[in-house]
């Protein structure tokens, strides 16, 4: 048992630091504001009218300005491809928010929805991108 242990926490370790590039960013959501404290414990399924914080990490110090968070729902409905835009907005990063953003927004209808950020100089390739339920 010891050695199934060491085994899979030897091989997170050599994942982790293999040469292979990760350019993305993380999005961690909660029902409360983002803290050191609940950062381990995220959250992805949320009542209809709750808050939802959220943490966008970035990859690397973002030299852009202004980032784009958009959140679209999956849904059968949507005219174009499955998804419908629900909430789309600019943020402009101060000097001490090179490497993270955080705010709360509420929805109000059921489904599945999914987030992603972008830099203001590239709409085609998300920074980072996570997915969340309303129930």
């Amino acid at each position: 048992m010891k050695f199934c242990k060491l085994f899979i926490v030897l091989l997170f370790v050599v994942l982790m630091t293999a040469s292979c590039k990760y350019d993305r960013g993380l999005i961690l959501f909660n029902t409360q504001p983002v803290t050191k404290e609940n950062a381990l414990k995220p959250q992805k399924t949320f009542i209809e009218g709750q808050r939802i914080y959220y943490l966008f990490i970035a990859p690397k110090k973002m030299q852009n300005e202004f980032i784009r968070v958009q959140v679209f729902k999956m849904t059968e409905d949507a005219p174009w491809g499955g998804y419908e835009v629900v909430r789309t907005k600019d943020y402009r990063l101060m000097l001490d928010e090179r490497y993270y953003h955080t705010d709360y927004f509420t929805l109000y209808e059921k489904g599945r929805y999914v987030m992603q950020v972008f830099a203001h100089e590239d709409f085609q390739n998300p920074l980072a991108l996570n997915d969340f339920y309303i129930k």
